[in-house]
């Protein structure tokens, strides 16, 4: 198969700084080492002598040393470092896959959308207001479970999948329905109808140790997976030790603001169970301010909990 345009100049723009640090390679052992061809090497290598930094002149063009035998970069002008993006060209290319991802209707595609989008929040959040971050060829890997969780959404039918508890050393078998997929602070997750629980969950995909496609589809007495959700806010009040959380969850804190010497966070939630779960295993103190009904919910929880020790 032949070539594009971007995979040619992708190896060119990896070419300079991996021969500014290996000066005296070959052209084979430099097509050996890119996975080409010493023809196409050369041809790239020559590509290179005419290019440079604006101005174009003698003093601006990359300079090499090039024969059969020996290939050195002289001037590799502002290219001897691997390729970078800044954060704004991060920022940028994640708003731009999020505006695209759901317009993709290809599920093998809109994985790989998905998976890169995963790979730029990680960038993001790794960063820490460093000026620039460093993008490789690592990134998220597709594999059989996500493309068997895409082929479930495509076709609005059931998986079986084993789940590896986040909470709890345990692993349990769960029959799903998944309703969509979304990255966040580089992970991706499904949400899903899951049967056992009766509700929708989210499910990290790297917790998923394994699946199998069912021809199950979802009881006509049950509630619709994609039907929309109510969601409330919950106020709560707990120990500074849990920022963490708050960090790891940013898409469901409304805001987080100092009281006394703790923290108060409002959460927006559309599943009561999730977050009692959570909170419960948070350490230090945790208040319940708010709604009523949630707070005495979570109480109960906790004292059956208290009992088991008492």
């Amino acid at each position: 198969m032949a070539e594009s345009a971007l995979e040619r100049t992708a190896r060119a723009l990896d070419l300079i700084p991996f021969l500014s640090n290996n000066p005296g390679l070959t052209i084979n052992e430099i097509a050996e080492k890119f996975a080409s061809s010493p023809a196409q090497i050369f041809k790239d290598l020559e590509m290179l002598f005419m290019c440079g930094l604006p101005g174009h002149s003698h003093s601006e063009l990359i300079d090499m040393e090039l024969s059969a035998d020996y290939v050195a970069i002289t001037n590799p002008q502002n290219l001897d470092k691997p390729r970078r993006l800044s954060r704004v060209e991060i920022t940028s290319l994640t708003l731009g896959l999020e505006l695209l991802i759901p317009l993709v209707t290809d599920p093998q595609l809109r994985l790989k959308a998905l998976s890169l989008q995963a790979r730029f929040a990680k960038l993001l959040s790794d960063g820490a207001g460093s000026p620039a971050s460093v993008f490789t060829s690592s990134t998220v890997q597709s594999s059989e479970c996500d493309v068997e969780i895409e082929k479930a959404i495509a076709s609005s039918s059931g998986i079986e999948i084993k789940y590896r508890s986040a909470s709890a050393d345990e692993i349990t078998t769960r029959l799903i329905y998944p309703i969509s997929t979304y990255s966040e602070r580089g992970y991706l997750y499904t949400v899903a109808y899951c049967v056992r629980s009766g509700e929708e969950r989210h499910f990290r995909h790297d917790r998923i140790t394994g699946v199998v496609p069912t021809a199950h589809t979802l009881p006509a007495d049950q509630s619709s997976p994609s039907s929309p959700r109510s969601l409330e806010q919950v106020d709560v009040l707990m120990d500074p030790r849990n920022r963490f959380f708050l960090e790891a969850h940013a898409s469901i804190v409304e805001r987080v603001e100092p009281h006394a010497s703790e923290l108060k966070a409002t959460f927006t939630i559309g599943d009561r169970e999730w977050l009692t779960r959570e909170l419960l295993a948070l350490p230090g103190r945790v208040e319940i301010l708010g709604p009523a009904d949630f707070a005495e919910q979570f109480y109960r929880r906790l004292d059956a909990i208290l009992n088991q020790y008492r």
